[in-house]
């Protein structure tokens, strides 16, 4: 006997093939299952949406094939539990009826308990199964289904926003001729309908699921597997202990992290409680703040489960970087927040979600186990995100070449940037007799953004393709995308100074050698170092803010000489977080000057560098120049002799 394989039906669609893969993973511990006429198995699904399309999927994998054209027919019935009670159908085509769990058994030889969320297997059913298997696809299974089903190659990170979609939604999308493109922008619809039936509205706000909300990355999927296990610690199916009790949220300004803690609490079907603490410092006196955050944490213990959000949370501080400032009251509120979290009262249910905008101004004592145990950065935007997040918030839909219009100027911004772009688009579409269109929103979008003079959009290319071409000259490595900014903010001149980005492929390494650093440091100066020699001279461009190329070498120089044991120095000085490393730089000339010397000799060795490679950096920056962004497969075309040569 054999099984039947996942290309031998033709018509599989998307949907389908996921459930197949994901089936055959969870059974994939018990073997000796499909070969058995008799069994009683659970099976835990994802959502309660998709019952039919995984029933499908576990009737094929206990479907044999015994000789050419003949197969088994004994397959297997399903046990619903509803509330007290279950219902088998058989096939999948006998009327619902309600039967006993006892009667079940006893009538069918082959059966298995249906286990959702919403409907949860029963301890009598769990006593007597012999397996349980916990279906869940994964991005793995989205990435071969869409291969096989319709020849799309997709990546990982598109795989991961797939992840929540329904089955049926997949096989909606990736239906007919339709293409790539057009069926992400179909799913994109389909997240939006549905999450217009799981809106609430508090107030003139509205609070989304987090299952529907674009730009979040590591932090969505997180929340998304939090709200599991809080349904689960609900029905005494998973113990407190076993869920994460905090998480600390790391993000700029303006990224979205009070947003995302309310869509948590949304999607998790928990009661939301939220204190600032700069608000709670107002209060004045040390006992009244303690006691206005004690309130809070009562509040979320009395309606759990509940999301207790703690922003601003660097107001807190850092006990080993206290100033003389009132040393013994921060102490206090430090000691008193570890108090409250640790608890002599049990704070079962309440998940602390506190957010900060550097990590490196929290106590480390916060972060420990039982407290905020995760942290997890919420970036800017992505590309894909600011074109969702925009859309979001214009409330209309718009063509591809508007969004993409929109994602393409608005680099750099965060969530409530594009929040009022949006609002904007929309005044100014109020005016007009014909509504909220899409010519209102290119006119104000012309109105606000002006265009970058030519000399400087030749500047970003040339100081971009200093990166690239290094990166491939130290590392041997392809950038995955670079790309310039064309156009900037008319009334926001802190977007003036990124001209552009270079994102490279991420290097992991647990250790590092001291030419580790210098790499990184000549690296960093790449772009200044390419303005100089094809222009004769370089912008402030590398510098000026926090997070800039010159910051970076600066840190990587002060690191290697304050904390490493590489640079000949073995005195250990202070913890290698740029914070530590930039007050050094200031308070110790000594100090500076060791940095200045590597960074200098660094400086050196990347113009050296370019030089020798002059005609392949004048390559990469014309060719940016003119396309304005270049993809890893353009860019390998440019880099690598051999396609060079057929190109």
């Amino acid at each position: 006997m054999k099984r039947s394989t996942l290309t031998q039906n033709a018509k599989n669609s998307v949907g389908t093939l996921v459930a197949r893969m994901a089936v055959r993973k969870a059974l994939r511990p018990f073997p000796e299952l499909r070969h058995r006429s008799a069994y009683i198995i659970g099976a835990k699904l994802p959502n309660d949406t998709d019952t039919d399309t995984y029933e499908d999927a576990l009737a094929q994998e206990f479907r044999w094939e015994i000789s050419d054209g003949w197969t088994r027919n004994d397959l297997p019935n399903f046990h619903y539990f509803i509330e007290e009670e279950a219902t088998t159908k058989y096939r999948r085509k006998a009327p619902f009826e309600a039967y006993s769990l006892a009667r079940d058994v006893a009538e069918h030889q082959r059966l298995i308990g249906v286990d959702t969320p919403d409907h949860p297997m029963s301890a009598a059913f769990r006593s007597v199964a012999e397996a349980i298997i916990e279906i869940q696809p994964d991005t793995k299974h989205i990435v071969a289904a869409v291969l096989l089903a319709r020849g799309f190659s997709i990546t990982e990170k598109q795989a991961e926003e797939l992840r929540s979609d329904k089955l049926a939604n997949l096989t909606t999308a990736f239906r007919g001729d339709r293409s790539l493109a057009k069926a992400l922008q179909l799913l994109e619809a389909l997240r939006e309908a549905e999450a217009s039936d799981t809106t609430i509205v508090e107030g003139t706000s509205k609070v989304a699921s987090l299952q529907n909300m674009a730009g979040y990355g590591a932090a969505r999927t997180w929340g998304l597997e939090l709200a599991r296990d809080l349904r689960d610690w609900k029905r005494k199916k998973l113990s407190w202990g076993d869920v994460d009790r905090g998480v600390l949220l790391v993000g700029k300004p303006g990224t979205g992290k009070t947003v995302y803690a309310r869509a948590l609490a949304e999607t998790c079907g928990a009661h939301f409680v939220e204190c600032s603490l700069s608000k709670m410092q107002g209060l004045g006196h040390l006992g009244d703040m303690l006691k206005g955050i004690g309130r809070a944490f009562q509040e979320a213990r009395n309606n759990s489960p509940a999301i207790l959000f703690i922003d601003e949370f660097d107001a807190v501080g850092n006990r080993a970087t206290l100033s003389s400032h009132a040393p013994e009251y921060a102490t206090q509120v430090i000691t008193g927040l570890l108090q409250l979290m640790d608890g002599t009262e049990k704070r079962d249910g309440v998940v602390v979600v506190a957010a900060c905008n550097s990590l490196e101004t929290i106590d480390p004592a916060f972060l420990r186990p039982g407290r905020l145990e995760r942290v997890i950065e919420i970036p800017l935007p992505d590309l894909d995100a600011r074109k969702a997040i925009f859309r979001q918030h214009f409330g209309a839909e718009l063509q591809d070449t508007v969004l993409s219009e929109v994602g393409r100027l608005t680099d750099g911004m965060s969530g409530a940037d594009l929040e009022q772009l949006a609002r904007g688009c929309r005044r100014h579409s109020r005016r007009s007799v014909s509504g909220l269109n899409e010519l209102d929103v290119l006119e104000t979008l012309n109105d606000k953004f002006r265009k970058v003079p030519d000399a400087e959009l030749q500047r970003y290319a040339v100081h971009e393709a200093g990166h690239v071409v290094a990166a491939n000259l130290i590392y041997g490595a392809i950038a995955d995308e670079v790309s310039i900014r064309t156009h900037f903010p008319a009334d926001n001149i802190r977007f003036v100074n990124s001209g552009g980005t270079t994102v490279l492929p991420i290097r992991i390494k647990l250790c590092q050698i001291k030419d580790d650093y210098l790499n990184e440091i000549s690296l960093a100066f790449a772009g200044h170092a390419a303005e100089k020699l094809v222009l004769g001279c370089a912008s402030d461009g590398s510098g000026l803010a926090s997070g800039s190329d010159l910051q970076k070498a600066t840190v990587l120089a002060a690191t290697l000489v304050a904390s490493s044991g590489l640079s000949g120095a073995l005195a250990y000085r202070a913890e290698a977080t740029g914070k530590d490393m930039l007050k050094l730089v200031r308070n110790d000339r000594h100090f500076k000057s060791d940095c200045d010397r590597i960074l200098h000799d660094q400086m050196v060795r990347i113009e050296a560098l370019l030089a020798q490679n002059l005609s392949l950096l004048e390559r990469v920056s014309t060719k940016l120049l003119k396309k304005k962004n270049l993809t890893s497969h353009d860019l390998k075309k440019i880099l690598t002799p051999d396609e060079r040569d057929r190109t």
